[in-house]
């Protein structure tokens, strides 16, 4: 065989072993192409190992029973335009669970009727409809339980007080959010800013929001607790929150809220 042939077929193979050899995918592509291309925020749990945490029996009702019907899913990703959801999962369903759709074998939907509407269209197409949220994504969901990215301009369906994030989110370009599951909880969100001004502004702002919610939680000592150890920073255009805390610590920060 001359030896042009044989250096093409060992590169050829060498080329393979390489692509098989890589990690998988942290977001499953099944999930990622259903999401519609309006979305402005993505999220995403690996039901796994939030089952298989402390935090899981330290969840809201509300959280347990929209979790429950989703018990033979391993993963969930969620996509929302700030108006209209859906949420995406993954099992061994033999049927679609309480409230959901199936929008293919074992690939469940629940969502905003329009949404649904979308992500089964989007199934259907093939290619991902918001590449660039998610591949902003790709890095937390390979490394925490528990993630989020949204968009700058994003407004979260949030009322009363909740509003505050909103205000907080539109002075960033984007705004990330990770939690990493082991024996403690560790929370971590970073607002990327257009420049150095506006982290600032919003440095100051989130330090005084954290100032105000742990005098105005002197009643609920363990609430105003874990605000006042939550840790802040900002480098150059990004500002920094950080929270560490034990799974039993967060159910009254839960019902507070």
């Amino acid at each position: 065989m001359p030896f042009a042939r044989i250096t093409v077929l060992i590169a050829v193979a060498v080329f393979g072993v390489s692509c098989r050899s890589g990690p998988p995918p942290a977001i499953d592509p099944t999930l990622a192409v259903c999401v519609p291309p309006g979305a402005v925020a993505v999220a995403g749990v690996r039901l796994g190992g939030l089952r298989a945490s402390p935090l899981y029996q330290q969840l809201p009702p509300a959280a347990l029973a929209f979790l429950e019907p989703l018990r033979e899913a391993g993963s969930l990703l969620a996509a929302s335009n700030g108006k209209d959801f859906v949420a995406l999962a993954r099992g061994s369903f033999r049927q679609a669970p309480s409230g959901a759709t199936l929008l293919g074998p074992g690939l469940a939907a629940i969502g905003s009727p329009d949404w649904l509407r979308a992500a089964a269209a989007q199934h259907r197409s093939g290619a991902a409809g918001a590449s660039a949220l998610l591949e902003r994504a790709e890095p937390l969901a390979a490394a925490n339980e528990i993630w989020m990215v949204a968009a700058g301009s994003a407004t979260l369906p949030v009322s009363g007080n909740g509003e505050n994030l909103n205000r907080l989110l539109h002075t960033t370009q984007y705004a990330t959010l990770t939690v990493r599951l082991t024996n403690t909880i560790a929370l971590n969100v970073a607002g990327m800013c257009g420049n150095p001004d506006n982290a600032r502004h919003l440095e100051e702002t989130i330090r005084a929001f954290i100032t105000l919610g742990a005098a105005g939680s002197a009643r609920q000592p363990a609430v105003a607790g874990l605000l006042r150890r939550i840790r802040l920073s900002r480098e150059d255009r990004t500002v920094h929150l950080t929270l560490s805390a034990e799974p039993a610590e967060l159910t009254p920060f839960f019902k507070a809220f």
